[in-house]
C-alpha cells in the first residue's frame, strides 16, 4: 500500500526498513565494509554507503526511523475519522445530488465546509491517499481500433462512387444511442480494497432515444445536431426511433446549413428500410452512403455518445424527464465546442479528399 500515510510508507513498512538499517549498523560495528553489507542485505551499494556515513556520524540512533515523511497534516486524527465517515455517506448526502462521484475538488469543498480548512485539489488528493482511498472504476473492455487510415471518397464508404461536396455540400455522420435510468459506471474515490456501491434504479422506467448528426465542410464550422424522443415504460410501446424521426433530423440540418448533404450512417434496419429509401428518393439534395458492417470506429458520433455517457457516470436515481434535460445539456455544451468535434472526427482516422475536376 503506497502513499497510505501522508505520502510515505505505512507504519509496518517503516518498521521493516528500520530493521534492515539496524542490521547494517551491527555489520558496520563488526568492521564489515559497505559493499559486503550491501551484498548480505540485498540493498544497493549507494544505500549501504549512505547508511555507513550516518552510522559513523551518529551511531545506531542515526539509522532509526524518523516517523512519517511529508508535511504535518492540517486535520487532527478525529477530523480525519469524521472525514472518512462523510466520504462513505456519498456525495448526495452533502449536496451533490446529480451523480454519485467523489472528485478531489468536491472533497476539498467538503473539507472547507465541515472543518473550515482550505485544501487545494492536489492536497485533497494526497489526503485521500492518506485515508486509504483510491480512484476506482469497474473493469470495462476497450473498443478495438482499426489499423491504418480510412478514406471517405472512393474507398470503404463510397463503394466506388464519388460524393462530391465541392458545390457547397456538407458531409454528415449520423448515429443513435439510448439512455436509461441505469447510469454507466465511472471512476470515483473509494476506500482501498472496497469496491464502491452505486445506487441505480431497479425497475424499467422508460428509455430515452437520441439521434445525433455531425455536419462538416472544409472552411465552415463543424456542427452537431440532435433529436431526442422519450419512450415511457409499458408493453407494446416502441422503444426506438422510426424513419420519420431520422428524416426529420436530416431535414432540420438541411434547413440549418442550406446546402446539399452527403449522409454517412450505419446499416441499421431503419436506415435501409423500404420506407426510408422512399423518403431519401424524395430529397434531391440528399445522398446517402452506408458504413461497412461492424465498423463503429469509423463514425465520429460514436465518440459523442462516449463523451456524453462518461459525463453521466454514476448518475443518481432520477426521473426520465430529468435525464432528458441532462442529456440535452451535455449535447448543447458540445455544440459550442467545435474543436472537440474535430477531435472526434480525427479519432476515426478518416480523411476527406478535395474533389478534382474531370
Amino acid at each position: 500500500m503506497r502513499y497510505a500515510d501522508g505520502g510515505g510508507l505505512t507504519a509496518a513498512g517503516r518498521q521493516r526498513r528500520e530493521a534492515v538499517r539496524l542490521q547494517a549498523a551491527e555489520l558496520f560495528e563488526q568492521k564489515i565494509k559497505p559493499p559486503e553489507v550491501a551484498r548480505r542485505l540485498r540493498v544497493s551499494r549507494k544505500s549501504a554507503y549512505q547508511w555507513h556515513q550516518l552510522w559513523r556520524d551518529g551511531g545506531r540512533e542515526a539509522l532509526a526511523s524518523r516517523g512519517p515523511s511529508g508535511s504535518r497534516c492540517r486535520l487532527s486524527p478525529r477530523c480525519l475519522e469524521k472525514l472518512a465517515g462523510y466520504l462513505e455517506q456519498g456525495p448526495a448526502a452533502h449536496g451533490w445530488v446529480e451523480d454519485q462521484v467523489w472528485t478531489a475538488a468536491r472533497v476539498a469543498t467538503l473539507i472547507g465546509r465541515k472543518f473550515h480548512v482550505s485544501y487545494s485539489v492536489s492536497g485533497a488528493t494526497r489526503l485521500m491517499h492518506r485515508l486509504g482511498f483510491s480512484p476506482q472504476v469497474p473493469a470495462a473492455g476497450r473498443r478495438t481500433r482499426r489499423a491504418g487510415r480510412h478514406r471517405v471518397e472512393g474507398g470503404d464508404l463510397g463503394g466506388g462512387k464519388r460524393a462530391r461536396a465541392a458545390s457547397g455540400g456538407y458531409i454528415c455522420f449520423e448515429d443513435e444511442a439510448g439512455f436509461t435510468r441505469r447510469p454507466p459506471r465511472g471512476r470515483t474515490w473509494g476506500r482501498r480494497g472496497v469496491t464502491p456501491q452505486v445506487t441505480v434504479s431497479g425497475r424499467r422506467s422508460g428509455r430515452l432515444s437520441v439521434a445525433g448528426l455531425i455536419a462538416m465542410r472544409p472552411g465552415s464550422r463543424t456542427r452537431l445536431c440532435h433529436r431526442l424522443r422519450t419512450h415511457p415504460s409499458g408493453k407494446g410501446k416502441r422503444r426506438s426511433m422510426g424513419e420519420r424521426d431520422f428524416i426529420a433530423l436530416i431535414d432540420g440540418v438541411h434547413q440549418l446549413v442550406k446546402a446539399p448533404i452527403v449522409l454517412v450512417w450505419d446499416r441499421l434496419n431503419t436506415h435501409v428500410s423500404h420506407a426510408m429509401r422512399e423518403l431519401i428518393a424524395e430529397r434531391e439534395w440528399l445522398s446517402v452512403f452506408l458504413l461497412p458492417a461492424y465498423s463503429p470506429d469509423l463514425n465520429p458520433v460514436e465518440w459523442v455518445w462516449a463523451h456524453v455517457k462518461r459525463s453521466l457516470a454514476n448518475l443518481a436515481v432520477l426521473a426520465l424527464d430529468r435525464l432528458e434535460a441532462l442529456v440535452r445539456n451535455r449535447l448543447k455544451r458540445l455544440q459550442y465546442r467545435p474543436d472537440t468535434l474535430h477531435g472526434f472526427i480525427a479519432g476515426t482516422g478518416l480523411t476527406l479528399d478535395d474533389p478534382t475536376s474531370p
